[in-house]
């Protein structure tokens, strides 16, 4: 459908590393999830001193910031158009490894002009996007790809 790489069609490398990075990070995630169980255990004396209350602190952050989390949904179900609540249904157009393109359709609303957003590369989920979305619902007809803006949609 679209192509923001130009030449290039795929950068599969890439992905692979990017799972590679998560695998490495397996152990790592392990080690400091029972280091920090470890630290904030009751019968454990160093968990009621400062500095085991920071090597857990600092446990979870590592624990947090290697895990997967799921791609929030935007879950708009309905808006108001002159008024009138309609229905909202989303569709995917596409979706390649990092990249879906999503469309807004509403039930029976009145021709709108047509808008495409494009979450920006940064590293967070384009659900972030979902106030944007939700504001411009019912002034426009749009379409929004998910996902890094450079990946391919073709």
């Amino acid at each position: 459908m679209f192509s923001m790489m130009g030449p290039f069609t795929e950068n599969s490398h890439l992905y692979n590393l990017h799972e590679l990075q998560y695998a490495s990070l397996t152990p790592l995630r392990a080690i400091a999830g029972a280091a920090k169980h470890l630290n904030r255990n009751p019968f454990m004396p160093l968990a009621y001193t400062g500095l085991g209350r920071q090597v857990a602190a600092a446990c979870e952050v590592v624990e947090r910031i290697t895990a997967r989390y799921a791609k929030p949904i935007f879950g708009l179900s309905h808006t108001q158009v002159n008024g009138k609540t309609i229905e909202v249904h989303e569709e995917m157009v596409e979706e390649n490894p990092f990249c879906r393109l999503l469309h807004f359709r509403k039930e029976n609303a009145p021709i709108q002009p047509r808008l495409l957003i494009v979450a920006p590369m940064s590293g967070h989920h384009a659900t972030l996007l979902r106030g944007t979305v939700e504001a411009l619902l019912p002034s426009r007809t749009f379409t929004s790809p998910t996902g890094p803006t450079r990946a391919t949609c073709r």
